[in-house]
């Protein structure tokens, strides 16, 4: 009695197997598909087909309103406007101020720092919200 595996193996043949069967049917069971995927295909094609339908029917215009007509009330005198404030001297560096000198390259000259090493604050990589950069 010989209890190797293999050898046990070795021993089996099956009978003639028939390779273009086998990848036939193998074909045949990887192409096969369940019945839940074409039902949900026919659902989805249904959903996308109402969508287009209610997408190209066009809605109904709106309705006239009518509104009765009413006399009209007595005119009154309007009232005088009370004069406008006077405007404040405009930003150097706002679009408009900017604009009415004519030559956009003039630009007004920063404000700058008597000493830049000595600002109030270091800058740290949080400091443009606190609104110390702008």
């Amino acid at each position: 009695m010989n209890s190797d595996p293999v050898a046990k193996l070795a021993k089996f043949t099956p009978a003639a197997i028939d390779p273009a069967a086998l990848l036939f049917a193998a074909g045949r069971a990887s192409a096969r598909t369940p019945w839940s995927w074409k039902a949900a295909l026919a659902a989805s094609l249904a959903v996308n087909a109402a969508s287009a339908g209610w997408l190209l029917v066009p809605a109904p215009g709106p309705r006239p309103v009518v509104v009765p007509t009413e006399p009209h009330p007595p005119a009154v005198a309007p009232q005088p406007e009370p004069p406008a404030p006077a405007p404040a001297a405009p930003d150097p560096w706002s679009y408009g101020s900017l604009h009415a000198r004519g030559d956009l390259d003039q630009l007004p000259r920063p404000a700058t720092f008597a000493d830049p090493a000595t600002t109030p604050k270091p800058l740290s990589v949080l400091s443009a919200r606190s609104g110390e950069i702008d």
